[in-house]
């Protein structure tokens, strides 16, 4: 008789907490409100330490050009403006399969025909990733400029903290750095 071993919870949280994932802060930075995925992501990479299985990629507005980004990633989540219902600077955690399941004409975002058609793509080749999720900050102001609006603007903490909930919610803890931080804002210089 064969003994079929179960995984420990404690098992099962260090194979979670062990997953690569990718966040990939998306946007145009020179489009105002646009830009807010990049800011959020710049943050992310100058507050805190990630551990080595979590990368942190500036996706600017490449869409489909970020394969290489993603393959081989357990899980992604996806920083960007997000033109839903609300008010300018509410923050959405949208689950990918929701997003997969919308009509292709229904754009949330600028930068979603890219992602939807990489992701979709993946998916039909077996190379797609096991979790993936937005989180959307919807603008105020896409006009030319680098400036985000008030509302935009004020969303940036609340936007991290929801970062670490999902994050944290996969085992994930990143360490916040100590003392003053100074995010690469590399378009406002």
């Amino acid at each position: 008789m064969r003994l079929i071993r179960k995984e420990t919870r404690l098992e099962k949280e260090k194979h979670e907490r062990d997953k690569k994932g990718v966040i990939v802060g998306v946007g145009n930075v020179l489009q105002k409100d646009d830009g807010i995925g990049i800011k959020v992501l710049k943050y992310l990479e100058a507050a805190y330490v990630f551990p080595d299985h979590v990368d942190l990629v500036d996706g600017g507005t490449a869409g489909a050009a970020l394969q290489s980004e993603i393959l081989g990633k357990d899980w992604l989540l996806i920083i960007d403006a997000l033109d839903v219902s609300g008010q300018p600077g509410d923050i959405r955690m949208i689950a990918g399969n929701d997003i997969l399941c919308r009509p292709a004409d229904l754009k949330m975002s600028p930068h979603q025909v890219g992602f939807f058609d990489l992701i979709q793509l993946m998916e039909l080749n077996d190379q797609g990733v096991e979790e993936f999720s937005i989180l959307g900050i919807i603008p105020k102001d896409t006009g030319v400029g680098t400036e985000l609006s008030i509302e935009v603007e004020a969303s940036l903490d609340p936007a991290v903290a929801k970062v670490m909930a999902w994050l944290h919610e996969k085992g994930i803890a990143p360490k916040k750095v100590e003392g003053s931080v100074k995010p690469d804002y590399w378009w406002t210089r």
